[in-house]
């Protein structure tokens, strides 16, 4: 069980920091379009930043992240806390969620190699220079 609260504290403070971080830029969002209107640089700084914000979001998926997050390791605690399958047998509950958190930091590690790998194309060249 310990394997699995040192997981579920990892992916639950990730949680919070992609939540704030996707809340952040959202709110930016809404409030670079409507500060001054009058003033023609304010608006054309703030429309940098909406750029670039958009860019981070497009590079840092924090909605995605705090969705996938928020749950994977808290059902399978769920699961385990309610002795439900596959945790129902006492003999090896603490095995199985052993097990299972470890699949799920493998397939988020997974997840962050792929977002982070080169794009290539169908004959192997970087799409990216």
């Amino acid at each position: 069980m310990r394997v699995a609260n040192g997981s579920y504290d990892w992916y639950r403070d990730a949680a919070f920091r992609a939540r704030r971080y996707f809340r952040l830029t959202e709110t930016l969002l809404l409030v670079s379009a409507v500060l001054s209107p009058r003033n023609a640089e304010v608006p054309a700084v703030l429309g940098g930043i909406v750029v670039v914000i958009t860019g981070l979001r497009s590079v840092f998926p924090w909605q995605d992240d705090y969705l996938r997050f928020s749950e994977a390791v808290e059902a399978e605690r769920r699961l385990y806390y309610t002795a439900a399958e596959p945790y129902a047998d006492p003999a090896t509950r603490d095995r199985v969620l052993a097990a299972n958190v470890t699949h799920i930091e493998q397939r988020e590690m997974g997840t962050w190699v792929q977002i982070s790998s080169p794009r290539t194309d169908a004959t192997g060249n970087n799409l990216l220079p």
